[in-house]
């Protein structure tokens, strides 16, 4: 039974939350149950997603493979648990725990009544589990109904909102990604069309001995893969979606829609431009130039799109679109510190911008304000929620001791190996913006007048889960060990793909 378990851990951290998801809604009237559910189902999925990593780990990273009821790449579809798979699942996990315990009997508010908390819950199970399927399939057809899967999750989770401009921004999103999805399944269509294979790595194979033959065809795969997924990551200026869609959805969405689903598309991207092209044929299509390009405007407009902003969410959805910059920076480094760098700053901005969204979210449910300059003196007032925000804070910047840090560091390496002087630059210019638009945060609500009105800090599962993101960002600044180790020797095989 528990070899049984074992050997088929790959397909299961991937079908047991879909299938959780799907028998969820006839518990729907007995709240309590759907929350013991789904956190239950969230631990042990943590639980599955760390044995798997630990199993890469101790394999030096050779890889799972599971092939879908036992038939071999080509002809059938296969899961590869290798060590940026490892990488992501762990994400995921750690990201979707805190997030569900935040979000245990604290919905109903911004959601409505019982049976719309239980769809709250299954879109954010079948978001998990599209976003491990994502990180592990080897499938390009399958990456692309796992995307799919995952954009309706976060139109649902948007709209979730009973906020009539939640629908309007989920609409805008379902309108923009539809759009993404469309570049995404053209990239694919070259792609079998010059290969003929849908496994990653039988594609691979073959186009490196035929790209010469459609050099035109192979531009125009990388460039619709480019776009189709730098819209569902909003890579600036394909950015227009995020900020609505992250300021009026429910709090626990806001947190895994720019901690998580962000990152899983530009996993998706990774593997595409690694695993499927390789490095050099970015190379030889300029590639890693566009994305660093790509990479350095995000940081800067990003960054200054937020200094303008006055509504707290929408702040802090700006600076996602200037973060998403730094990974699309580092993912064209092309060395294995940028590398390294990015995926580390991935899990790092996940945490980060879980933390901050959860506890921006309670102290706009506290004091009924959206605009940081309403929130006078809350720090004095919710001591946890405002700690883990400036924790938050303090790790975005990349203030040594904090998992931005190590994550800002690695990537500044990145750029002065590769001899790119103005990319290392942008990232010291990037976090200093970030300085100007998050520091101010903290003297408001610490310096400033506390209001008369009696603020508290949330019920304990909402403490519990702010302060486990934020232990996160801590652990990880301090002792990033296993993680950093992960994330290297994800970077090392990417790049061993020539």
């Amino acid at each position: 039974m528990i070899s049984a378990i074992t050997t088929n851990l790959p397909i299961f951290v991937i079908i047991i939350p879909l299938f959780i998801a799907f028998i969820l809604p006839t518990f729907s009237r007995r709240m309590k149950l759907v929350e013991g559910v789904v956190i239950s189902t969230e631990t042990l999925w943590l639980l599955g997603a760390g044995y798997l990593a630990s199993v890469v780990l101790l394999q030096n990273g050779t890889p799972i493979i599971y092939n879908m009821g036992g038939w071999a790449a080509p002809w059938g579809i296969e899961l590869k648990v290798d060590s940026l798979g490892a990488f992501f699942m762990i994400v995921v996990t750690c990201i979707n725990l805190p997030v569900a315990l935040f979000a245990k009997g604290n919905l109903t508010k911004e959601v409505g009544a019982k049976e719309r908390v239980t769809r709250f819950y299954v879109l954010l199970l079948l978001l998990g589990g599209a976003m491990v399927g994502m990180a592990l399939t080897n499938d390009l057809f399958n990456v692309f109904v796992l995307v799919e899967v995952a954009t309706l999750s976060c139109c649902g989770l948007v709209s979730a909102n009973s906020n009539p401009r939640a629908s309007e921004a989920a609409f805008k999103y379902l309108i923009l990604a539809t759009l993404g999805s469309t570049f995404v399944l053209g990239g694919i269509g070259f792609i079998l069309n010059i290969t003929g294979y849908l496994n990653m790595g039988f594609a691979h194979q073959e186009m490196v001995q035929v790209w010469q033959n459609s050099p035109h065809a192979i531009w125009l795969a990388m460039s619709f893969v480019l776009i189709g997924f730098g819209v569902k990551s909003a890579l600036f200026p394909v950015h227009v979606w995020l900020p609505d869609a992250h300021s009026n959805a429910p709090t626990p969405a806001s947190a895994i829609l720019s901690g998580l689903a962000v990152k899983g598309y530009i996993i998706c991207f990774l593997k595409f431009m690694y695993t499927v092209f390789g490095q050099n044929l970015m190379q030889q299509f300029n590639m890693h130039k566009i994305l660093v390009l790509a990479g350095m405007i995000a940081i800067i407009a990003g960054s200054l799109f937020a200094l303008t902003q006055n509504e707290l969410k929408r702040r802090l959805a700006y600076s996602t679109v200037a973060q998403i910059g730094y990974l699309f920076l580092g993912l064209g480094l092309m060395n294995t510190k940028g590398l390294t760098g990015t995926l580390f700053y991935l899990f790092s901005h996940a945490l980060i911008k879980s933390s901050l969204f959860l506890a921006a979210g309670t102290m706009i449910a506290a004091t009924g304000k959206k605009k940081i300059s309403d929130l006078a003196g809350v720090g004095r007032k919710m001591p946890i929620t405002m700690g883990v925000f400036t924790i938050g804070i303090l790790g975005l910047i990349g203030i040594p001791l904090f998992s931005g840090f190590v994550g800002k560091w690695y990537l500044l390496l990145g750029s002065l190996e590769s001899g790119n002087i103005l990319a290392a630059i942008v990232i010291i210019v990037g976090s200093v913006l970030c300085a100007a638009y998050l520091l101010p945060i903290i003297r408001i609500a610490y310096f400033e007048p506390a209001p008369e009105k009696d603020l508290r800090d949330p019920a304990l599962p909402q403490k519990i889960a702010l302060i486990m993101l934020a232990a996160g960002v801590i652990i990880l600044g301090i002792l990033p060990g296993s993680i950093l180790e992960l994330a290297s020797r994800a970077a090392a095989e990417l790049l061993m793909i020539q």
